[in-house]
Parts: C-alpha cells; sequence; structure tokens
C-alpha cells in the first residue's frame, strides 16, 4: 500500500494497448480516486505508430486530449507486427518487466488477446499481486461449434488460473464468463460507459441548434433523421440497413444520416444510390464534438449490426434522449434497450429491421415515451458505478 494524503491507497497498475477515447474518463477518475495510486502502462502510443486505423483506411483524430489528468508510462513495442492485428501485435518486455517487479498491489488487464496481455497476467501472478481482467468479449454471434469448443479449451484454464477478478460490462457478458466456469463471486459489475458529462451537456447546449445541425448534413426542414453511428464494415450490415431503410420510408419524410466511414463505404453509397427515392446522408467519420452534433439532428438511432461486443453509440444517443433499435447481436441490447428505451430486432433479419424502423417513423408517442427513458436508463450508467466496481475488486473498503 502507499500513502496519499495521510491514507492508505492501493498501488494499481492499469495495463492497456493504447488511449482509447471511451477509456480516458475512467482512467482520470482513477487519478482522483483517494484510495487508489494508478498509473496506465501502454503498449503503444495509438493503434498504429502514426495513428492510422485500417478499419476506416484513416488516421484518426477524437478532438480529445489523450494523455492529460493521470499518470500514464508509454512503453516500447518491439513486435514486427506493431502496425498490423493478431496475437503478436504487441510485444512489451519493458512492461512486463515493469509489472513483474514494479511497486504495485494490483494489477488491471484490459483485454487477454495479444502477447504482452497474457505475459503482463504472467507476470502478475508470478510476483503475488492482485489480478483483474476487463474485457468486451461476449457469446453474442454466430461461432462454430469448434471454434467455441478450443476457445473453451484455452480459455477456461487461462480464466481459472490467472485472473482473481473479472469486471463485467453487462448481462451478455456474465454470460459469457459464467461459461468458461468462472464463479459468481469472481464476477464485478463495471458497467462499459461513456463520459455522460459531456455527452449529456452537449445534448443540452445543442437542444436549440436542431435546425442548424440538419443544415449541416444537408437535411432538408421538415424531416425526420434516422441515425447510425458506426464504422461501415461488414459486421455492421451496412447493406442491410440500406434495405430495411429504404422499404420502411418508402413514402415517408425521413432521412437516414450515417455517421461513420470505412472498407464498404463505396458499396453501402452505391446501394443507397438505388434507391432514388429515398434520402441518404453519408456524413463520414466526425469526432467526439461533431458527432454531437448529428445526434442532436436526430430523432431516433439505429444500430443493425450482425453483432457487436456492446455498442456504445447506443450510450451516447441514449444522452440525447433517442429512441433506439439494436440487434440482439449488440451487446448493450438486454441491458439498456430491451423494451424500454427502444427495440431489439434478431441480427441478420432485414424484414424484422423493417418493421422497427417503420413502428418508430410512424408511431410518434411510441418515440416519445422510449425518448423519456432514455436519459433515465443511461443516467446512473456512469463511472462513477463503474468505479464502485473496480473498488470492491481491489478490496477497497466502500463505506
Amino acid at each position: 500500500m502507499s500513502s496519499r494524503a495521510g491514507r492508505q491507497c492501493v498501488r494499481l497498475a492499469v495495463v492497456a494497448q493504447f488511449p482509447v477515447h471511451y477509456h480516458l474518463p475512467l482512467y482520470r477518475a482513477m487519478a482522483v480516486d483517494p484510495d487508489i495510486d494508478a498509473e496506465v502502462l501502454f503498449m503503444q502510443r495509438g493503434w498504429s505508430a502514426s495513428g492510422y486505423d485500417p478499419e476506416v483506411d484513416a488516421i484518426v483524430d477524437w478532438g480529445v486530449e489523450q494523455f492529460a489528468g493521470y499518470r500514464h508510462h508509454i512503453f516500447h513495442n518491439v513486435s514486427p507486427s506493431r502496425d498490423g492485428v493478431g496475437f503478436w501485435k504487441f510485444v512489451n518486455p519493458g512492461l512486463i518487466w515493469r509489472v513483474l517487479t514494479g511497486p504495485y498491489d494490483a494489477v488491471y488487464i484490459h483485454g487477454h488477446n495479444h502477447f504482452s496481455h497474457v505475459a503482463a497476467a504472467i507476470a502478475a501472478r508470478l510476483s503475488g499481486k492482485r489480478v483483474i481482467l476487463r474485457t468486451i468479449s461476449n457469446n453474442l454471434g454466430h461461432r462454430s461449434r469448434r471454434i467455441r469448443f478450443l476457445r473453451s479449451l484455452l480459455y477456461t484454464p487461462v480464466y481459472r488460473l490467472l485472473f482473481d477478478w473479472f469486471l463485467f460490462t453487462g448481462v451478455a457478458q456474465r454470460r459469457y464468463y459464467r461459461s468458461f466456469g468462472v464463479p459468481p463471486r469472481k464476477l464485478v459489475h463495471a458497467p462499459h460507459i461513456v463520459d455522460n458529462t459531456f455527452f449529456a451537456a452537449a445534448a443540452a447546449r445543442l437542444a436549440a441548434e436542431r435546425d442548424r445541425c440538419r443544415r449541416r448534413f444537408g437535411i432538408a426542414p421538415g424531416r425526420k433523421v434516422a441515425l447510425c453511428v458506426a464504422k461501415i464494415r461488414p459486421v455492421k450490415n451496412p447493406l442491410g440497413l440500406v434495405e430495411a431503410f429504404a422499404r420502411a420510408a418508402s413514402g415517408k419524410s425521413w432521412s437516414l444520416l450515417w455517421a461513420g466511414s470505412g472498407e464498404m463505404e463505396a458499396a453501402t453509397k452505391a446501394a443507397a444510390a438505388r434507391h432514388t427515392d429515398i434520402d441518404f446522408r453519408f456524413a463520414g467519420f466526425l469526432d467526439q464534438s461533431a458527432v454531437c452534433e448529428a445526434y442532436a439532428a436526430a430523432d431516433l438511432f439505429v444500430l443493425a449490426s450482425h453483432t457487436e461486443t456492446w455498442g456504445l453509440a447506443v450510450n451516447e444517443a441514449l444522452n440525447f434522449g433517442l429512441p433506439v433499435i439494436v440487434t440482439d447481436g449488440v451487446g448493450c441490447a438486454e441491458d439498456l434497450v430491451a423494451e424500454q428505451t427502444g427495440l431489439v430486432v434478431p441480427a441478420g433479419d432485414t424484414g424484422a429491421l423493417t418493421e422497427a424502423l417503420g413502428t418508430l417513423m410512424d408511431d410518434e408517442t411510441l418515440r416519445a415515451r422510449f425518448s423519456a427513458a432514455a436519459r433515465d436508463r443511461i443516467a446512473d450508467w456512469d463511472v462513477g458505478r463503474y468505479m464502485a466496481g473496480l473498488r470492491r475488486a481491489l478490496g477497497v473498503d466502500l463505506r
């Protein structure tokens, strides 16, 4: 234990690949918690050395300060695959040595799918530190029986031998851990969150500027807007969403606004262009400030993914009071939607997605009911609730 302002506090190492803007509020909350002395150990400065993200074929800038407000160290990645993908993408001898020999009481590891994740967990275990795992994995989506069997052979002993506590994001991930034999006593709820304070403030600020926000995206006055915020990739089912929206919006004054880019952008735009009577708008990648204007312009939010580990855009949409439509392949469906704030449809079912879109487009009363519930549902899905889970895993007294 170390001392901070006369108090004994837990010395915590946080092992992460690189700064992800969604995680920054967590790091900053750890930094000001009087009972936690945290240091974030990064494997790399960004997804690649240049910041290039292959999923959108661009250097991504989220428009936020990544390294302010918390103690951190960036370690050298010696992997020849550091700009690629796969288990060997991150190999950080210095980080692993720091975990093994550093003055920590506990090690929090975000992920287990790269060499440095596993090696850091082993180093923490060998040096007698408490080891906490945080992932966003779940069993949603299709996997062959062979793959599920192989994952069980691998993950069951890894989870049993290396980790003391598991922070789970929601009910789908809790089932995931239980399927690998993790006992309930080792599971702690620490919800997957966005910066509610930022998005709620943006929603309040932009509430009177909806018309301006719509003009920014070329949407004519008097039209309603369905919004999707997602990379345009196969897993997001962009062609299915285009087809479902075209069917549902036929003869109606609705536009579909898509904020995001990716490998299927050209094919998706081509599919949309075939529906000459339907208004599709593609905004491309938007940083955190610009995407708020897209939310402010919208009347409902839709995420049609085949599978999604969570879907943090849903958290953002709920902060703007938007009713939502998601598939049952989206990780947050049971926790944040499930007929409370919107509709859940079977993944890959274009007919069901068309029907759900049509229902919300036509039923203003239902949209209003879901909208009224949205902000209440997301209000306590925040950093405070996350920190309560982390403190429990660290054994910090919550009195």
